[in-house]
Formats: C-alpha cells, sequence, structure tokens
C-alpha cells in the first residue's frame, strides 16, 4: 500500500489517540464516568476498528508495520529510560519475595491452567496458526506482568490474529477487575488470614510512613537539552534497529525453525526489537538522562503505546468479535494458581496478607493500581505498591517471554 494513501488514516489514528490520552486523563466530568464503565484502552482499540468497518481507514499492513516496528520500540525505551533504579533498592525482604513467588505463579500458572483446560477439551491444545488460543492467552500474561507495553509486545512477538487478540483483551479486562475488587474486599477479612500466615494476633503499621514524596529537581529544561535527549533516542533506537537484524538474521541462518518450534521466536525480529528495546532502555534509566522532565517524556511514551493499540484495532474485522469462554475459565484457574503461589511465598516469609494483596497488584495491574490496593490497607504501603509495580514493568518482557516458550511448549 502506498505510504501517501495511508497518511490520512494515519492523522485520523493519532486523532483518536489524541482523544482518548486526553480525555481519560480528565478527573471529574463525562469522562470521568465514561472510563468507569469503558476501560480507555478497550474504547482505543474499538473506536479505529469502527473506523476501518466505515471505510475511514485504509485496511492494510502499512500502519502495523509502522506502529510495531519504530512507534512501539521507540516508546519501550523511552518507558524504560525514567524508571528510577534506587527506589527499587528500597522494597522490603518480605514484599520483595512474595511479589516475586506471584511473578512466578503467573509465568508458570498460565501453561499449567491451559494443560488442565486441555485435558477436557484437547481441541484447545491443537495448533491453529495465529488462532491458536495460547497466543492470545501470551497476551494476557505480557498484560498482567507488564501492563500495556506487555500486551502489545507478546501480540507481535507470538502473533496473535486481531480477532484473538481482542477475544483476549475482552477476557483481560473482566478477570482484572473481578481480582482487583477481591484484593480490595480482602481488608475486611486480612485478620483471621494473618493469624494464619504469620502466628500474630495484630499488624503492626506504626513504624511504616508515607515515604513516597515528589522531589522535583529544578533544572532548566532548554530547547538543546530537549534536542541531546531526542539525539540520544534516536541513537539507541538504531542501535536496537541493527542489533535486531542482526540476530534475527543470524539465528534464522543457523536454525531454520518452524513456527510450531518452541524456539522459533528467535528467528523473528520482533522478538528481538522487544528485547533490546528493553535492555538498552534499562541501560539509559541508569544515566538519569531522562529525569528532568520525567512527566512529559512518561506522557509521550504512554501515547506512543496508544498510537500502536488504536492501530492494532483498525486492523481488525467487527464480524471477527467473540468473547472465548473458555479463556476466562483457563484465567480463573491461572489466578487461582498466582494466588497459591503467594500464598506459599508469603508463609515461608511469614509475611501478612496485605503483601500477597500488593505482590499480585503490582505484578497484575501495574504501579498504578497496585498503591490503590496498597493504600487500602495502610498510607504507608502506597510506596511499595508503586515501586513493585515498576519493578513488574522493568523484569515483564523477560518473564513473559518465558510464559509464551511454556506455553508452546504445552501446546505442541
Amino acid at each position: 500500500m502506498n505510504a501517501l494513501v495511508t497518511l490520512p488514516s494515519i492523522v485520523l489514528l493519532a486523532a483518536i489517540t489524541v482523544f482518548v490520552s486526553w480525555s481519560s486523563a480528565k478527573s471529574f466530568g463525562f469522562f470521568k464516568k465514561l472510563y468507569q464503565w469503558i476501560p480507555p484502552i478497550l474504547l482505543l482499540y474499538l473506536l479505529p476498528t469502527i473506523a476501518t468497518n466505515l471505510g475511514f481507514v485504509d485496511k492494510g499492513n502499512t500502519i502495523r508495520e509502522l506502529s510495531m516496528n519504530i512507534i512501539l520500540p521507540l516508546s519501550l525505551i523511552l518507558l524504560t529510560s525514567i524508571i528510577h533504579i534506587p527506589d527499587l533498592l528500597k522494597v522490603t525482604r518480605q514484599g520483595l519475595i512474595v511479589f516475586l513467588f506471584g511473578t512466578v505463579g503467573i509465568v508458570v500458572g498460565g501453561p499449567i491452567a491451559l494443560f488442565i483446560y486441555g485435558l477436557f477439551d484437547p481441541v484447545i491444545l491443537t495448533d491453529a496458526g495465529e488462532q491458536s488460543p495460547w497466543r492470545g492467552l501470551v497476551c494476557i500474561a505480557g498484560s498482567w506482568i507488564n501492563g500495556t507495553p506487555g500486551l502489545l509486545s507478546m501480540k507481535e512477538v507470538y502473533g496473535s490474529s486481531e480477532s484473538l487478540f481482542l477475544t483476549s483483551l475482552a477476557a483481560d479486562v473482566i478477570l482484572q477487575n473481578i481480582w482487583m475488587f477481591f484484593l480490595l474486599y480482602s481488608v475486611k477479612i486480612q485478620h483471621p488470614i494473618n493469624r494464619w500466615l504469620t502466628g500474630r494476633k495484630q499488624t503492626d503499621f506504626t513504624f511504616m510512613e508515607n515515604e513516597r514524596e515528589e522531589k522535583e529537581i529544578i533544572v532548566k529544561n532548554t530547547y538543546f537539552a530537549y534536542f541531546i535527549r531526542c539525539v540520544v533516542l534516536g541513537l539507541v533506537y538504531l542501535l536496537v534497529i541493527l542489533s535486531s537484524d542482526f540476530c534475527s538474521t543470524y539465528f534464522t541462518t543457523k536454525l531454520s525453525l518452524d513456527e510450531a518450534d518452541a524456539f522459533s521466536f528467535l528467528e523473528k525480529k520482533s522478538f528481538w526489537l522487544i528485547l533490546f528495546s528493553t535492555s538498552f532502555g534499562l541501560v539509559l534509566s541508569l544515566t538519569n538522562l531522562f529525569k528532568n522532565g520525567i512527566q512529559f517524556w512518561t506522557k509521550l511514551g504512554n501515547t506512543m503505546l496508544f498510537f500502536v493499540i488504536a492501530s492494532i484495532g483498525s486492523q481488525l474485522e467487527l464480524g471477527n468479535i467473540q468473547l472465548n469462554y473458555s479463556f476466562l475459565i483457563i484465567g480463573i484457574l491461572w489466578l487461582l494458581m498466582h494466588l497459591f503461589f503467594l500464598i506459599v511465598g508469603a508463609k515461608l516469609m511469614k509475611a501478612p496478607w496485605h503483601y500477597i494483596a500488593i505482590g499480585s497488584q503490582a505484578n497484575i495491574g501495574g504501579p498504578a493500581s497496585a498503591s490503590v490496593v496498597a493504600a487500602s490497607f495502610h498510607l504507608g504501603l502506597t510506596s511499595l505498591g508503586i515501586i513493585l509495580g515498576v519493578l513488574s514493568n522493568i523484569i515483564g518482557n523477560y518473564a513473559n517471554l518465558i510464559t509464551g516458550a511454556l506455553f508452546q511448549w504445552v501446546t505442541f
């Protein structure tokens, strides 16, 4: 498809992206109420779908390739480069270990849940190409351990179809909301659970203080400073592209694997783009280059992700949308596995229930929702929720790639 033909479509998708980004930031009024019922990511996906099916957006791979090969890697570099590593060192030992047990529960729990369901419905374990159920489930894993970046990354690496991706997204929204409701409700029933976990009647919160204070560094952000950061970002992106091209070509030449092989992802450029974008972004985070004007860079990175979601939605046929109830059943089994691992970790550490709740939401929901769950137990735990959520973003793509390999191993 000619790039000139696609330009109006790109402009329309950009307009939808800006609109959803702007409206979802509203803290009151109509949009605040709207997004309590419809998650922004779902609206961002459906509006381009409707626009495409009405003929306002061109169908084809040009927009998808633009978003996946250029915009997604840039956003991953940017969002990981603004992470503040020293904050991660403040995590309590109990909270960190329980959180990591929860991560392991997601990584191995999904494949186990799929295998158990497959004992009753073997069809779900058969290969159906880009419609293979495991390809949709790994998108859910991506969302749970690394939010939207993980969701999009796993779709690209493991090649879920557009319709299967939306099915996964619908199941993910339902499961996440049910799970967060359960964690918030658990505040009321935590005391008997804590007595079993810790052997103590009461949990002492008196030593906790809310240490999360916004410390603004007063630095004059000149146009030259922004220019330097953009140059560095461009150079790192070029390094990511060159490294990804080299690795994908090397493994394609050396391995020559078919799509069904558990290590076929090594031949995909998308895998290396995501891996190197995350890794080089973490290296950049050690330089503190993007710490000044952090709100601007965060907003820019998130807006890029929004455009990627919109571009994916633009390639979907409305007639292909369906809700796969097997995903909900597998998801429930998966969450129970996740909870089991969390409880084992908490029992070993004699850690109270709030570490389970915060560690779980940090994995599944990310920094924002983890801080909400943490604050529902005690305001002094808010910073722990945020830091663990950030840690989930750091390890997310690495953990998700392992999860995808396990899903593929169980299926084939």
